[in-house]
């Protein structure tokens, strides 16, 4: 991501209950007038990491962010350093 020269967003989707869901996203702007940068109005910023995830992500560089809606309970990886925010 450091030789991209244009704007960027990334992050981890972590889905509760349907581990088939779960994706890493990285989001640009393009020529087909795709919405960018894409935002969560909902989600739940710096919400409790989950006992599963308690070893697994180091929360100096990252934040959690957590949303339930009709796509079910998913939790938002980002790093805190690179890429415009959700």
């Amino acid at each position: 991501m450091k030789a991209l020269k244009s704007p960027y967003q990334t992050w981890i989707c972590i889905h509760e209950h349907d581990l088939g869901l779960d994706a890493v996203y990285v989001h640009t702007p393009n020529p087909y007038d795709s919405y960018f940068p894409h935002k969560v109005e909902e989600l739940e910023r710096n919400c409790k990491l989950p006992h599963t995830f308690k070893d697994l992500i180091d929360l100096h560089p990252f934040d959690v962010s957590y949303d339930q809606s009709e796509c079910g309970e998913v939790y938002y990886i980002q790093s805190k350093e690179q890429g415009i925010r959700l």
